[in-house]
């Protein structure tokens, strides 16, 4: 390091050379379960954007990452990267520079194992039946020509302002994903409980602060009335959500949606009295009552899409879920065995009921309630 800056000079070097050594350090991440994305957020996290950013330049410059086999999903995620880049100092000395960026190096190796939702690098090339989050590679995925139709759908309805017209995006768009789950979901019915387990996928959700932990519990509903399970990784911001490929895009979908919608909910409540509206304690009591009502709304509809389900399919609908629960159940418990449920604390009283108000206004993303 010392080396590179005498050579280059003073200005930004240290970043710049540490981005050329720090690389050797990460084969064992990409190997424990952790994707590009997953360390940078971390990091962002833990240390600000200031480090995030310079922990993708640190992802970007590993030669390991460069290989011409790289699957799709690795390519994706980097190329996500490479708009983070900022080249900036946290400290104004040297040596605390460098003291910055060893304490990232110690951080990044002493980074746990997690569920794997990418092929490591020393797997490229090589089938495998494992967990594998890369939109339309796995059997059960949604088609990526209904996808992209659903994301368009989506898009209108969040950007228009006439009410009617967002309700049918929204109606629309539902109709084509739970149609498909359900049609998927009967086409695998005669699968094996093996089999089924083994359809089982992981997803990370990437969740920014403020007040990431109480958005995670939204996640946590959404996931739930879609017969999947989310775990969050305390500390790193991130959460991993398990299920079946066609649950675990409408999960992201909905959840994406709903954020959109709670954040201009929330807005719109700092209209008034911005003193109290606007302390953390009142938005962490609102996102926290959001979530719980929008988890109220979204189990009465999808009970009355499951009912409606059941007139095309009869009885043989209700085992085919329980199955797919209990599948997804086995495979959560054997990749996350110590886990504990969140708790929430006493929360602000006003927040709370701000926030059950705006989920009652909220339009469900995909509007689960308008099932055809």
């Amino acid at each position: 390091i010392v080396r590179d800056l005498d050579a280059l000079g003073r200005d930004d070097l240290i970043d710049s050379a540490f981005a050329r050594v720090a690389p050797e350090y990460l084969g064992a991440i990409w190997e424990r379960g952790w994707s590009p994305l997953d360390v940078v957020h971390a990091a962002q996290h833990e240390f600000g954007r200031v480090i995030g950013s310079l922990t993708a330049e640190i992802v970007l410059a590993d030669p390991r990452l460069g290989a011409a086999n790289r699957p799709e999903a690795w390519s994706e995620q980097l190329e996500s990267l490479r708009g983070r880049r900022t080249r900036r100092s946290t400290s104004r000395d040297e040596f605390g520079k460098l003291l910055d960026r060893f304490t990232l190096v110690q951080r990044i190796v002493r980074l746990p194992p997690l569920v794997p939702v990418l092929t490591p690098p020393s797997e490229w090339g090589i089938a495998r039946p494992t967990v594998e989050a890369s939109r339309g590679s796995n059997p059960g995925s949604v088609d990526a020509r209904l996808l992209e139709k659903v994301r368009a759908l989506l898009a209108k309805a969040e950007s228009t302002t006439f009410e009617a017209e967002a309700d049918a995006f929204m109606s629309k768009a539902q109709e084509l994903m739970a149609r498909h789950a359900i049609d998927v979901a009967m086409l695998q019915a005669g699968d094996s409980r093996h089999g089924l387990v083994g359809g089982v996928r992981a997803r990370r959700v990437h969740i920014d602060d403020p007040y990431a932990a109480q958005k995670a519990q939204l996640l946590g509903v959404v996931a739930h009335a879609n017969d999947a399970k989310v775990v969050w990784h305390e500390g790193f911001g991130f959460a991993t959500v398990i299920g079946f490929p066609v649950e675990l895009d409408l999960t992201e979908l909905t959840f994406t949606s709903l954020l959109v919608q709670m954040t201009r909910a929330m807005t719109a409540a700092s209209s008034a009295d911005r003193a109290r509206t606007r302390a953390p304690a009142f938005r962490r009591a609102f996102v926290l009552s959001y979530a719980q009502r929008i988890g109220e709304r979204l189990l009465e509809a999808t009970q009355r899409a499951t009912d409606e389900a059941g007139q095309q399919y009869g009885a043989a609908l209700v085992p085919v879920r329980e199955a797919r629960r209990d599948a997804v159940e086995e495979r959560s418990a054997s990749w996350f065995p110590n886990t504990r449920p969140i708790r929430a604390r006493s929360v602000d009283a006003g927040g709370w009921y701000a926030g059950r108000q705006a989920a009652d206004l909220a339009r469900l993303s995909p509007d689960l309630d308008q099932i055809r």
